[in-house]
């Protein structure tokens, strides 16, 4: 099924970011921003996200979506019946049942799930999808009156008893009507539905405190997309008070928009931990404050929180430990499936707004990695947690959420979040691959085959097909094809692990050197049928540190691009049976690791098999080593008492058991290669 006329009809109509930053001019604007919006304040973001459906996934991406589609996302009401209440006609809580242990998680969960429902069905131009999409979200659109309070709709902000339940839970209701409120950006933005932008109208026309009220901060990036469309001045005075100092003098001592409105203290262990949802939930939305108020503070204060995030918790998959708070790197921390997500749309959010490249290398890394561990190859199943060693199922027993019942895969976990968030890390990750500027130009964010349809210049259509295997190579082909003859730039993404990256046009070769924020910018007159060949040479590092969840033990993780690589423990029968005949205890010699790479042809189906068509062959040495979870690796390395081998690498997302987080050998010099 496919629907293309209401893409084309999309394309000179809307744009969007997953954070809902901008859409396109109307037609015959002359001099107008191809993407931007009628009521954006004066602090522009760096970039302009295109709307669902401007990027189309091919080759293995494409691959990976239609799974995503046939699994869970097309699905999930057949999952559990939990998604089907969700914000279900039939299913309007009141008082003590909005809590989400009583009857209010189908908030949280549909949130979730519709926003990965309505981007993956406009990326695929999947009518199936789209229409699943329509027919749940439109109850919320269809019932939207000036009384609900927020997008609960059945709900009388003049009646106590409802006031009083919609704050159950530290106001977790409210939390759960932002994550709807993020689908129905979403889904106006692909649709261009003016009833969808009516129902976010009524949504954030009321009381100016719900904005920060929640668990997480979830409300103010979708009420201010819906500010940006509209120029509705109660949602501009929302969001006056939200940034205004301490809140407009109203402190309820939560950290959810206290705390990370201010820089952290860096010193280590300073900060107390929080759950990283919550954490990323609460901090990304601070720098709407910098584009709110042009008051840079705000962003500094976003990045200083991410990027002790990064140094403080970061798993070499490249995403945080979050099991369910965050920690120091291990071999045996956890990563909530939902973080996964999270962190990837936090990114995704931070780029947008400052247009620094190191934060497309931290979405790619993740969703390369951690985004293809979190479910099952047919994605039917999934895991709560993943941890960068998975030896055997339902190991290490996590301190919370499932515990160890969160290392399997499985069609659901409790809570079910996981279940539901999951849904969107591919279709957000897709239509973030490329980018509109102010310039009217277009901005290669993040690679991996596609198709891209947009305008730029003085609105000229314009199509760039991406012909690339990456991250399983490094070549991307992308043909650059106009309706007519147009001067405009094209900014591609210069990763920071490329140190010599190669740049050809039309067979003549350019300078690729990267600006500050790692982008190579080409401005010229571009004709149908131009080409641009773009090389990003990987090259193998090793990373060591110290696993201090484990007493300080050493450890080694391998990388090669974007991908890190891990010896995989074959799964027999299932994603949960591994091969009792495996051997994987070996310690890595790191010093003198002699990394090889081999490389075969794509398959000719996408299914992240432990076929991988990039391998790489490392030094290791046989130890004996049996992980425990108080001691997941040797604590001292390895002496070489045993001949080096060469063991067989594979991309981690290719694994479901796994050594990715190595013992070190100790340094000798009698050890030999066999």
């Amino acid at each position: 099924m496919n629907a293309r006329p209401l893409f084309l009809k999309v394309v000179l109509v809307l744009a969007a970011t997953a954070t809902g930053i901008m859409t396109a001019a109307e037609p015959g604007a002359t001099g107008a921003v191809n993407y931007g919006r009628p009521f954006e304040p004066p602090t522009r973001p760096a970039f302009i996200a295109l709307p669902p459906g401007a990027v189309e996934p091919a080759g293995w991406l494409r691959d990976w979506s239609l799974a995503a589609r046939d699994g869970f996302t097309g699905h999930m009401d057949e999952v559990h019946q939990e998604f089907q209440r969700a914000w279900a006609i039939d299913h309007t809580m009141t008082g003590e049942r909005l809590n989400w242990p009583k009857g209010g998680w189908p908030y949280e969960g549909g949130g979730y799930w519709f926003d990965g429902l309505v981007r993956l069905g406009y990326a695929l131009h999947d009518d199936m999808l789209i229409e699943q999409a329509k027919k749940r979200l439109d109850v919320v659109v269809n019932h939207m009156n000036p009384n609900g309070i927020l997008f609960l709709w059945w709900l009388n902000k003049n009646n106590t008893n409802d006031v009083k339940g919609s704050l159950v839970s530290g106001a977790w209701p409210m939390w759960a009507s932002g994550l709807l409120g993020r689908s129905l950006a979403g889904y106006y933005a692909a649709s261009g539905d003016k009833r969808v932008l009516r129902a976010l109208e009524a949504g954030y026309s009321g009381d100016r405190d719900w904005l920060r009220l929640g668990w997480g901060m979830s409300n103010p990036w979708p009420a201010f997309d819906t500010y940006t469309w509209t120029g509705n001045k109660e949602i501009a005075a929302a969001l006056t008070t939200l940034f205004d100092k301490d809140g407009g003098g109203k402190n309820p001592g939560g950290a959810s928009w206290n705390r990370y409105r201010q820089m952290p203290d860096t010193k280590p262990g300073a900060e107390k931990n929080d759950h990283v949802v919550h954490f990323l939930e609460s901090t990304t939305p601070w720098a709407l404050g910098y584009l709110w108020t042009g008051k840079r503070e705000f962003l500094d204060a976003t990045l200083a929180w991410h990027d002790l995030l990064e140094r403080d918790a970061m798993q070499p998959s490249g995403v945080p430990v979050a099991d369910e708070f965050y920690g120091p790197t291990g071999a045996y921390r956890g990563t909530e499936t939902c973080d996964v997500a999270g962190y990837l749309w936090s990114q995704i959010a931070l780029l947008t707004v400052t247009g620094q490249g190191r934060m497309a290398d931290r979405a790619e890394r993740a969703f390369f990695n951690a985004g293809p561990a979190t479910v099952a190859r047919d994605f039917k199943t999934h895991v709560y947690f993943q941890s960068p060693n998975r030896i055997v199922d339902k190991c290490p027993p996590y301190p919370h959420g499932p515990k160890a019942e969160g290392n399997s895969y499985q069609a659901t976990h409790y809570p079910l979040c996981c279940t539901a968030a999951l849904n969107r890390i591919v279709p957000n990750y897709v239509m973030h691959m490329w980018m509109a500027t102010y310039d009217n130009g277009l901005a290669a964010t993040h690679y991996g085959p596609c198709k891209v349809s947009a305008l730029a210049a003085d609105r000229v259509p314009v199509e760039i097909v991406c012909r690339t295997d990456y991250p399983f190579s490094d070549l991307i082909v992308m043909n650059v094809k106009p309706a007519r003859a147009a001067t405009f730039s094209l900014s591609l993404r210069i990763p920071g692990w490329c140190k010599k990256p190669e740049l050809r046009v039309n067979g003549s070769s350019l300078k690729a050197a990267p600006d500050a924020n790692g982008f190579a910018r080409i401005e010229r007159l571009w004709k149908p049928g131009d080409t641009i060949r773009l090389r990003l040479p990987m090259s193998a590092s090793i990373q060591t540190g110290r696993d201090n969840n484990a007493q300080g033990a050493p450890y080694a993780s391998v990388s090669y691009g974007p991908l890190l690589f891990a010896l995989p423990i074959p799964d027999t029968q299932d994603a949960n049976t591994p091969d009792p005949a495996a051997k994987w205890k070996y310690a890595l010699d790191a010093q003198k690791a002699g990394i090889s790479v081999e490389r075969q042809s794509m398959p000719a189906r996408w299914n992240w098999s432990l076929k991988s068509p990039l391998k790489l062959r490392a030094n290791a040495v046989p130890c004996d080593w049996t992980p425990t979870p108080q001691a997941p690796l040797p604590s001292e390395p390895v002496a070489k008492q045993k001949s080096l081998e060469k063991i067989t690498l594979i991309p981690y997302g290719c694994t479901k058991f796994r050594v990715s987080m190595f013992p070190v050998t100790a340094e000798t010099t009698t050890a030999r290669t066999r």
